[in-house]
């Protein structure tokens, strides 16, 4: 008998349960309907099947057809009210059920269109379903989208999964403090407290008789296990980790001009990629390395066996070009200022105190510079989110932020939105909207951009899989 041969894109992927099921059909029901395969001997339907068949070693008959017929198959040992039959007639239609479908082969196979004409929906899908130790090794498929890029390359992003929080506490639990070197500055949304927070601001106040600063009330509310908001915005290890992940080569350079806290640094590290940051206050410098110092491995006083410390340098970054003359960044990433939305530090030179015309002209100025350090045919992102002038009206920072990389130079090629923690928003909504019609803003813009040839991106970036990845699992 001619050898069948498994679909190489078949849009079946068959779980280990899956597996089970079929055999155990096979084996306590005997065959059921038929298997089908092309003129080249290759497996239309039927590929889970004709594996577990092989195995338990049944033979195989064909019968030919040009599909003009439909061909039938009577089982001549089973009756209607016979126990086999009916368990055969749940077996054929539940195990279908524990197979998944490949997304990644459909997306590339069918266009929208063809989906549509079958009523074919991708939401569908369930894309989780899967693990890789559930995957047939002989056809090398990979794992699920999560389980290959740590999260679905999707164009939302949703940090308050529990995949991404779980991993978030897993970088944060390293001893990454990126609020250190702020506290004393920051002053956005320290006004957004819970009501108990509010309380203990009373309780302070009749016993000393005058108002508690900040600070003093922040350590009353940790003192007593209240909780705190403490006014810094923090930027997300885990939406860093995916940026150098997707987005850089492997040991790339990084170059980020509004480097801010020790986050991107440390993660860069971690992930064995220079880091080149540039921050206007020096406090915030002498802050990141110290954590650094914490975090990082034995050559740098922290965990050990990472080749790069990352580097922060004390500087205005409308002189990047200066500061990091000769880097040839692989990556250039940050999270810029959102003009006055939060404000950093009362030195002029600070973008965060400047107007908005003024802001503008020097972010430009440093998105241009940064630019041009960065080699060709390479990628650059930029967090970014809109941000209201003093009337309430959108600055329109995004689409500046855009035009600033066209302006450089640079391919707009991606956008993603980053679904936020609602943290304080929950308070704030409802009277905010109530009063002005404002929505509360609860994403970030995630920007992507492209230096040179579009048609090199494949020959420039591997294809990714961090299925076994091993930077959080347990020796």
């Amino acid at each position: 008998m001619t050898e069948l041969k498994y679909d190489p894109r078949n849009y079946r992927i068959h779980t280990d349960k899956n597996k089970r099921l079929i055999r155990k059909s096979l084996e306590d029901c005997g065959a059921g309907r038929s298997i089908l395969f092309d003129k080249d001997d290759c497996i239309i339907a039927g590929n889970g099947v004709y594996e577990q068949a092989l195995e338990l070693g049944l033979p195989v008959r064909i019968v030919e057809s040009d599909g003009t017929e439909l061909i039938a198959i009577k089982r001549t040992d089973l009756s209607t009210e016979d126990s086999r039959r009916k368990a055969l007639a749940l077996a054929d239609n539940y195990t279908s059920d524990t197979s998944v479908f490949d997304f990644d082969a459909i997306v590339e196979d069918f266009g929208a269109d063809e989906l549509d004409a079958w009523e074919f929906k991708i939401d569908d899908l369930n894309i989780d379903d899967i693990s890789i130790d559930d995957v047939m090794p002989d056809k090398e498929r990979v794992g699920s989208l999560k389980e290959r890029f740590i999260i679905p390359p999707f164009s939302v992003l949703d940090s308050k999964l529990g995949n991404w929080q779980d991993r978030k506490r897993a970088w944060l639990d390293l001893g990454i403090k990126s609020d250190d070197g702020r506290e004393k500055e920051i002053t956005f949304s320290r006004s957004a407290q819970p009501p108990r927070v509010y309380e203990a601001r009373n309780v302070i106040r009749e016993k000393t008789g005058a108002d508690p600063s900040w600070n003093e009330l922040q350590k009353y509310c940790r003192d007593h296990g209240i909780p705190f908001m403490d006014g810094t915005s923090i930027f997300d290890p885990v939406l860093c980790e995916l940026a150098y992940r997707w987005f850089n080569i492997p040991n790339g350079c990084i170059l980020d001009p509004f480097a801010g806290g020790s986050v991107r640094g440390i993660v860069a590290s971690m992930l064995d990629m220079t880091y080149f940051g540039v921050d206007l206050r020096p406090e915030q410098v002498e802050a990141n390395c110290k954590n650094a110092v914490e975090v990082l491995g034995e050559e740098f006083g922290g965990k050990g066996g990472h080749k790069f410390a990352p580097l922060w340098l004390c500087g205005d970054s409308v002189e990047i070009d200066a500061l990091a003359e000769g880097y040839e960044a692989d990556l250039v990433f940050s999270c810029p200022p959102y003009a006055d939305l939060e404000v950093y530090s009362d030195d002029p030179a600070d973008l965060s105190t400047m107007d908005y015309p003024e802001f503008l002209q020097a972010y430009k100025e440093i998105i241009r510079k940064s630019c041009s350090l960065l080699k060709p045919n390479r990628f650059a992102v930029f967090v970014v989110g809109e941000v209201r002038d003093k009337s309430g009206v959108y600055r329109s920072f995004v689409p500046d932020t855009i035009a600033a990389f066209q302006e450089a130079g640079l391919h707009y090629y991606n956008e993603m939105i980053l679904v936020n923690n609602i943290g304080s928003l929950a308070m704030r909504a409802g009277k905010q909207f109530s009063n002005s019609r404002k929505i509360g803003k609860q994403h970030q813009n995630v920007l992507v951009f492209y230096k040179g040839d579009l048609s090199k991106i494949k020959e420039n970036f591997p294809e990714l899989d961090f299925s076994n990845d091993d930077l959080f699992k347990e020796d």
